[in-house]
């Protein structure tokens, strides 16, 4: 069965973008955090970057598919997207696959081809 890219639901939860992603106080995220801030992303809005993450995904539709040991099967979108400075990043990001139509963020980083 395939998946209609415009009816996927993909959900970004604003905790991941600006507690994580954007948080280079974050033990974690801090170097994801330096690799976004430094391509115009702020955690003041954060919206801009769950706004370019689906973009990207849907982007680079459909992806690779990867089926853990344990949990929900993960899709994984790797390519360019446009950054608020107008530069092309390059990222792979990470996502839940909830149902077949329904998409959960779950990561991103820096991406080399």
């Amino acid at each position: 069965m395939t998946t209609d890219v415009a009816a996927v639901v993909w959900t970004v939860e604003r905790p991941k973008i600006v507690g994580y992603l954007l948080n280079p106080a974050h033990t974690d995220g801090a170097s994801k955090a330096k690799y976004l801030l430094a391509f115009g992303y702020t955690a003041e809005a954060p919206e801009r970057l769950a706004d370019d993450l689906v973009s990207h995904a849907v982007a680079h539709w459909p992806g690779r598919r990867m089926l853990p040991p344990l949990g929900r099967p993960r899709l994984i979108f790797e390519g360019p997207v446009q950054a608020p400075d107008g530069r092309r990043v390059s990222l792979r990001s990470v996502w839940e696959e909830t149902t077949p139509v329904q998409m959960r963020f779950l990561t991103a980083y820096p991406w080399k081809a």
